[in-house]
């Protein structure tokens, strides 16, 4: 359910090397294990992106892992100065770390969330520039890069993975930074206005819209969303607006990967619910399936429109060797049904399967199996729909 149904290519792992206060959680075993079962159920590796929440304790000016909402919580100084060229070592111990026990990253990515300090969890505030108070990311972008390269075949690198893309906060960043140290440019989509309330909720998935285009203009990098969740969704809501929220990403900032928060967790959250049994998977797991489960690594999205692209929306992707093409359409109408047909130049001739979820909080119809498409071409759409329509040439 994990990793080959529902279409996994990627795992996002907290770097847990060299903890010193939270000596029970750098178990990197654990990590090995999920890596091990993962690359036995997809029958290759996955690749992996190994992500810092906090430096070890010796490396912070608090002395712990921890934030509590302290100003201290950040990169410790020496004689008056950052330790930059610590925390660079720091990295390159870790990637040599993970290799030993198993896991080779594909990405590192040096602070999760830099310009947050948290309430209760790891973390470690960076400028993008260094100030009085705190450490400039792209100086400890900067220590990491020339202290990874010292090992063989070094992980690529990105960031600078900050919250979310609004009020210029990747901007900011992102401008400070030199851009031949990455291989492409990570960030979140954690968003809340003065309300309080989710934006993902409340005004929704387009209100990303405007953002989401003017990122590319930033610079000429792969741009990674390398976390979402739906907080404080209830245990119930967020299914459709997490597939509307994919479907914007891939085509109005034009990211070439798209990473869930929590894969699994206790309780209604994650995208699937390990509390239950059987295991249940939420309305979100199967949004992601509808984007993942019939596209892998080295395919490429290519042209696609809807001729009432305000109701409908729609996005397909190619096989490399061309003999497959996967289209995800969308009804994002709240009330009004409508009946999609499907006219993909070229593949007539193609057999075909389509899976449709009907999102309805706590009642959705999920990965409802419609077979073949018929000889119209057309496929219902209720309101709140989203449908993967599978071409295959023989």
């Amino acid at each position: 359910m994990l990793f080959p149904d529902l279409g996994l290519d990627i795992l996002r792992l907290r770097n847990r090397f060299g903890r010193v206060v939270k000596t029970f959680d750098s178990n990197i075993g654990q990590d090995v294990e999920i890596y091990k079962k993962a690359t036995a159920a997809l029958g290759h590796p996955p690749k992996i992106l190994l992500s810092s929440w906090s430096p070890p304790a010796t490396l912070k000016a608090s002395k712990a892992e921890d934030c509590k909402n302290n100003p201290d919580c950040t990169l410790a100084k020496d004689n008056g100065k950052f330790v930059y060229d610590k925390f660079g070592e720091y990295w390159r111990a870790s990637i040599a770390a993970y290799r030993a026990a198993g896991i080779s990253p594909d990405w590192i990515s040096i602070q999760n969330e830099p310009s947050f300090i948290p309430p209760f969890w790891e973390g470690c505030k960076f400028e993008p520039t260094e100030t009085e108070a705190y450490p400039g990311y792209d100086r400890a972008l900067a220590a990491t890069y020339k202290a990874v390269r010292k090992l063989p075949k070094p992980p690529g690198m990105l960031g600078p993975e900050v919250l979310g893309i609004h009020h210029d906060m990747l901007a900011n960043y992102v401008k400070a930074m030199n851009m031949d140290q990455v291989v492409g440019i990570a960030h979140h989509l954690y968003e809340k206005g003065p309300d309080n309330v989710w934006d993902w909720l409340d005004p929704g998935p387009d209100s990303y819209i405007d953002e989401m285009k003017a990122v590319p203009a930033l610079v000429r990098k792969p741009l990674y969303q390398t976390e979402f969740g739906t907080e404080d969704d209830n245990g119930h809501l967020g299914g459709f607006e997490t597939a509307l929220m994919i479907h914007n990403a891939l085509v109005e900032e034009g990211v070439v990967v798209f990473l869930w928060w929590d894969l699994y967790w206790i309780g209604d959250k994650g995208l699937v619910g390990i509390d239950y049994r059987p295991i249940r998977p939420r309305d979100q797991y199967f949004s992601l399936r509808h984007f993942a489960r019939f596209t892998d690594p080295g395919w490429v999205r290519v042209g696609a429109a809807s001729d009432v692209s305000d109701k409908v929306r729609v996005s397909a992707f190619a096989s490399p060797d061309d003999k497959q093409l996967t289209a995800i359409v969308i009804n994002s109408s709240a009330t009004d049904a409508a009946t999609v047909r499907v006219d993909a130049a070229g593949w007539q001739d193609a057999g075909s399967i389509v899976y449709r979820t009907v999102y309805r909080p706590k009642s959705s119809e999920t990965w409802k199996d419609l077979g073949a498409l018929p000889a119209a071409r057309t496929v219902d759409m209720p309101p709140r729909s989203v449908a993967t329509v599978v071409l295959k040439r023989p």
